[in-house]
């Protein structure tokens, strides 16, 4: 199956073959609305993607046919519904950044326009927070508890500047994002703390992915699809740049002194 045409995702391929087997599960989720199968997707491919959840691990040729559902998915998003083979993953992000009307350069990275995309729904959700929601926000990044639009322009230009403040985001948009549509959050990174407000935000990220989905799904029911995947693979990506512990594997954060999952000390 090594010859399934998936265009020009082969870097998103070894991305996805380093990532933990529960976020792929999520993907899976994603593509085949949690195995009750969609009419877009065959019967076939959604067993063989559904059966893939109960390997230990995901091959490559799997991730290969995963890809190209998305692709496809891309494809039917397009408003003139002539595009049926598919696109790849950066015209899948370019058309839902254009679709929620996010300016992006065109020369800006893949990763940079996922980031565009998890602020985006980030703010949208913020809008739907009280005053309460908003602190617990806060206090979780370590910034003061001013709950206006002052503290989301402070937020926001730390999601695109990496570190702990970028993954703590993108970490509650996608676990929130996990939690509506397949009923189970995403697998945290041991040593960090954004697990403590997960519950926060799960209701305004709904609250926001509904909003975005009746403004869009008339024209493209397919961005149920897309952007939950991009958020996820986003999530992926940026727990790729995460450390990793030397004995057990686990993702860690380097700034804690032991691995909590196995007690191996970190190295500086």
């Amino acid at each position: 199956m090594s010859d399934i045409n998936i265009k020009n995702d082969h870097e998103l391929v070894n991305l996805l073959l380093g990532a933990d087997k529960g976020d792929l599960d999520l993907l899976i989720d994603y593509i085949t609305d949690n195995g009750k199968g969609r009419v877009s997707l065959s019967g076939s491919v959604n067993t063989l993607l559904t059966s893939a959840k109960e390997q230990n691990e995901i091959d490559a040729d799997t991730l290969r046919i995963l890809i190209r559902e998305l692709q496809l998915f891309g494809g039917n998003s397009f408003v003139n519904l002539f595009r049926r083979n598919g696109v790849d993953y950066a015209e899948i992000v370019d058309d839902v950044l254009g679709r929620l009307k996010i300016p992006a350069h065109k020369s800006a990275s893949l990763e940079r326009k996922e980031t565009l995309i998890i602020s985006k729904v980030f703010e949208n959700a913020w809008e739907e927070m009280d005053d309460a929601q908003r602190k617990a926000i806060l206090d979780d990044l370590g910034l003061k508890s001013s709950s206006g639009r002052n503290a989301l322009e402070i937020i926001l230009p730390r999601i695109g500047m990496g570190g702990v403040a970028a993954y703590q985001i993108t970490a509650l948009v996608a676990s929130s994002v996990a939690a509506m549509v397949a009923g189970r959050a995403i697998p945290l990174l041991a040593g960090f703390g954004a697990g403590r407000v997960l519950g926060v935000l799960a209701g305004p990220i709904g609250f926001a992915l509904t909003g975005l989905y009746s403004a869009y799904d008339l024209a493209s029911p397919a961005f149920r699809v897309t952007l939950p995947c991009i958020v996820q693979i986003a999530w992926i990506r940026m727990k790729s740049r995460q450390a990793r512990c030397k004995s057990c594997n686990a993702h860690i954060d380097e700034s804690i002194k032991f691995c909590p999952q196995c007690g191996t000390p970190v190295e500086g």
